[in-house]
């Protein structure tokens, strides 16, 4: 079990990413005792809460996880659901790891639901010396629709939930979209977006302009069999303080070809201005795929265009607090772990599909500029 702690020491608060890898030579049940009591004993020893929590695992290892995070988060679990998503199985097995980060400070975040019963979602609210983070974690819609109508009732849900946690669209920074079978409804999740971004008022055709928060959107899904599932993170009163690298490190807008979201962000987070990456593949500034079948060329470009979008949020590699790595197949997957043995970014790699049939490696990572290992761990 390897545990990989950033910690961001900010004026007030203090930021704890932890990125939890099994080991990959155990069996699953202890991968998951290994890993809940990992996580349970680094939020204890820091005195610190939870923000947001994922879990990346195959549908059939994920009970065998939710059941040991039950028995041993009674001290820690404050009632909110974790993002649990389903992936393929990879080189760590069934359980490809956790994502999580957590706040240390005087104030707890206070969970929050949705009082309309918008597909059990659930998050919650950092408040801080007058600023405010808002977390949802999960939201998705019933599964029992077709893929779109699922996306549509999700984003409807999402606009909802903001304004009851007082924020809005306007004041998210970073979404992450898990997808079923992303590469067969792409197109319909695209314009269903950009619909729910023009009435959000995120996206002007009269003017031109677009206001679009850092994204992922990937090929996995949610352990509930939903097709679309959605994490978000909002500043509410901090709107413009977040920026939006619409375009940014060496590629173009991906608005330009149809995709609603900036390349990254920059946001004022607990403990001081935060980088999103969006995720990030091998597409040129026109817009197209690099690098057609070539595994190795496609995870150098990809490597490199998020160094881009590194340098421009003026961070280092050893800024990076924590990536996922997605591979379309065990076989992308091993040779990512071959080429960048070194890569200093604490990261999970796990398998899905990218938003491309012809893309086969997609990486997402978050950073800090004023994230030094002598004052973090």
């Amino acid at each position: 079990m390897q545990v990989e702690t950033r910690r961001v020491v900010g004026e007030k608060l203090t930021e704890l990413y932890l990125t939890v890898s099994p080991n990959p030579r155990q069996r699953l049940v202890q991968q998951a005792v290994d890993a809940m009591i990992a996580i349970r004993d680094a939020l204890q020893t820091a005195d610190a809460y939870m923000l947001c929590e994922r879990y990346f695992a195959t549908p059939e290892a994920m009970e065998v996880i939710r059941r040991f995070r039950r028995d041993t988060f009674i001290d820690v679990d404050d009632g909110i659901q974790p993002t649990y998503i389903a992936v393929e199985p990879g080189a760590y097995g069934q359980f490809a790891g956790a994502q999580l980060h957590a706040v240390v400070g005087p104030q707890k975040p206070v969970p929050l639901r949705c009082t309309q019963g918008a597909g059990g979602v659930a998050g919650r609210r950092l408040q801080n010396n007058g600023s405010t983070w808002v977390y949802i974690n999960g939201m998705h819609s019933d599964v029992s629709q077709c893929e779109v109508e699922q996306a549509k009732r999700m984003f409807y849900c999402t606009g909802c939930f903001l304004r009851q946690a007082g924020a809005s669209m306007r004041s998210v920074a970073r979404t992450w979209l898990w997808l079923r079978d992303i590469c067969d409804w792409y197109d319909g999740l695209n314009s269903t977006r950009n619909r729910f971004f023009q009435n959000e008022g995120l996206i002007d055709p009269q003017h031109g302009s677009v206001h679009l928060p850092a994204s992922t959107g990937i090929g996995m899904y949610g352990a509930n069999g939903a097709a679309c599932t959605l994490d978000a993170i909002a500043m509410p009163g901090a709107e413009d303080q977040i920026e939006l690298l619409e375009a940014g490190g060496d590629q173009e807008s991906a608005f330009e070809y149809g995709s609603a979201f900036s390349r990254a962000a920059i946001a004022p987070m607990p403990a001081g201005p935060t980088l999103f990456v969006s995720g990030t593949a091998a597409i040129d500034r026109a817009g197209v795929t690099e690098h057609v079948g070539q595994m190795k060329a496609q995870i150098d470009d990809t490597i490199e265009h998020i160094r881009a979008l590194l340098r421009q949020g003026n961070c280092r590699d050893d800024q990076v607090l924590t990536a996922l790595v997605y591979c379309k197949s065990p076989e992308v997957e091993q040779m990512f772990r071959t080429r960048c043995f070194d890569l200093p970014w604490p990261h999970l790699t796990m398998i899905g599909d990218v938003c491309r049939p012809e893309l086969l490696f997609e990486v997402e990572v978050t950073a800090s500029p004023v994230y030094e290992r002598s004052t973090g761990s």
